[in-house]
């Protein structure tokens, strides 16, 4: 569980960054914010599933997914997430949030979590891959309900938000490493 809890955490730090970027570009109401909460840690649980049950349907019968293969995948996210962070110029986002806005950012803070499902959760039995995803989803619940209850008292945000993309691509480095060797 603890691993869960880590990859959770990693993959949770882009919803953090963006949260932070929301949370200061614009004066979001309580709701907002509450489904910002909601669509980040669904489209977690829902990316980390389906990319777990797409794994597991390739790996049954397409090809066999090899602890190199899974190991490369999550380091290319953590690779990802590492440039995300060396790129991120814009601190502060401002956004007019519609239906469409909610589903936009949850499935881009969340796209990594396709790789991960993906590469590491396809061999679990579907109810231990329920809870697998479920903790995935609420540890970005958590970590964005963080972030929105930290924006205001945070002097140093690009500091911030670009750190959560390293500590997140770092653990998913890590990860992957361990992985392949």
């Amino acid at each position: 569980m603890l691993n869960i809890i880590l990859i959770g955490t990693a993959l949770g730090f882009d919803a953090f960054g963006v949260a932070l970027g929301l949370g200061c570009g614009n004066k979001l109401l309580r709701k907002q914010k509450l489904g910002l909460i909601f669509s980040f840690g669904f489209f977690q649980f829902l990316l980390t599933l389906g990319g777990a049950f797409l794994g597991n349907f390739i790996n049954n019968n397409l090809f066999q997914i090899s602890n190199l293969l899974s190991g490369i995948i999550i380091l290319f996210i953590g690779l990802l997430l590492l440039k995300d962070g060396y790129e991120n110029d814009e601190v502060c986002t401002y956004v007019n949030l519609s239906l469409f806005s909610y589903i936009a950012l949850g499935v881009s803070v969340s796209i990594d979590a396709l790789g991960v499902g993906f590469s590491i959760l396809y061999n679990l039995k579907d109810l231990i891959l329920i809870e697998n995803s479920i903790v995935i989803g609420l540890v970005s619940v958590v970590m964005t309900t963080v972030a929105f209850g930290i924006v205001p008292y945070i002097k140093k945000l690009d500091i911030m938000e670009k750190y959560a993309d390293y500590i997140g691509g770092i653990i998913l480095l890590i990860f992957g490493l361990n992985m392949i060797f």
